[in-house]
């Protein structure tokens, strides 16, 4: 789950991009079906998630706004998860083809690009070490954590409040749990006076004692938390003319 300022690189590729609206459980991005953009999000949340046979839906990641959806279909021919809008969405279309001729000429972008694919690779493993070793009240813990950080530092988020529109079972399916434990563990958190949910927005009341309760440690994000190094001048003259659902 990267962060992204606004001075960021790829905020410039946008500048010019359509902006698109899309409606709660639109498709974004279908399985196993090659993207033709990347999707800036500006407002709204969706989430990128896999079916199993049965019909249980496991979410992977959330996309907040500021967030792109999603780089790594730069590199993959199709998408291997679905995406789908959990609100209404607004959001700046990338052309894929624009896109991936801007990353040849311009080795600045390529290196912001590739560090970004580090941060969520260092993320996705972090968050499967919680998934698989962590108990219901520590993942999450986390998840505030991180989510609340990650919208911090885009400036979406500010006094330890944000939004939060996400329902029990998104919670749920992200963290592997049914609704119902979701459900019974934020509520303990609720109940010992460390997070306030309401009207789809998170309080966090007491930031140091989660942290503690998830064993979160953000040193992991710090890498899409700092301003990527701007790149040689030489480089870039070719390339010059882009709910918490009350429980």
């Amino acid at each position: 789950m990267n962060t992204m300022s606004s001075s960021h690189p790829l905020q410039s590729l946008k500048s010019d991009a359509p902006q698109l609206q899309f409606r709660a459980r639109e498709f974004l991005a279908r399985r196993s079906e090659r993207p033709r953009a990347i999707w800036h999000v500006e407002e709204g949340w969706a989430a990128r998630f896999k079916l199993l046979r049965d019909g249980r839906r496991h979410i992977s990641r959330f996309y907040a706004p500021g967030d792109f959806c999603d780089l790594s279909w730069l590199v993959a021919d199709t998408a291997d998860q679905s995406v789908m809008a959990l609100t209404p969405i607004r959001a700046a279309r990338l052309d894929r083809g624009r896109l991936d001729a801007r990353l040849r000429i311009d080795p600045g972008l390529s290196m912001t690009v590739a560090r970004d694919a580090l941060t969520e690779m260092r993320a996705q493993a972090e968050w499967l070490i919680t998934l698989g070793c962590k108990s219901a009240a520590e993942k999450i813990a986390h998840f505030l954590c991180e989510l609340y950080l990650r919208l911090e530092r885009r400036g979406k988020a500010a006094e330890q409040v944000c939004d939060f529109p996400l329902s029990q079972q998104d919670v749920a399916d992200f963290t592997g749990m049914t609704a119902v434990h979701a459900c019974r563990t934020l509520r303990e958190l609720r109940k010992d006076g460390i997070v306030e949910l309401r009207r789809r927005r998170l309080r966090i009341v007491d930031f140091a004692r989660l942290a503690r309760i998830g064993a979160f440690d953000a040193n992991y994000l710090e890498e899409s938390m700092a301003e990527p190094a701007p790149a040689p001048e030489a480089f870039l003259e070719e390339g010059a003319s882009f709910q918490a659902a009350a429980c």
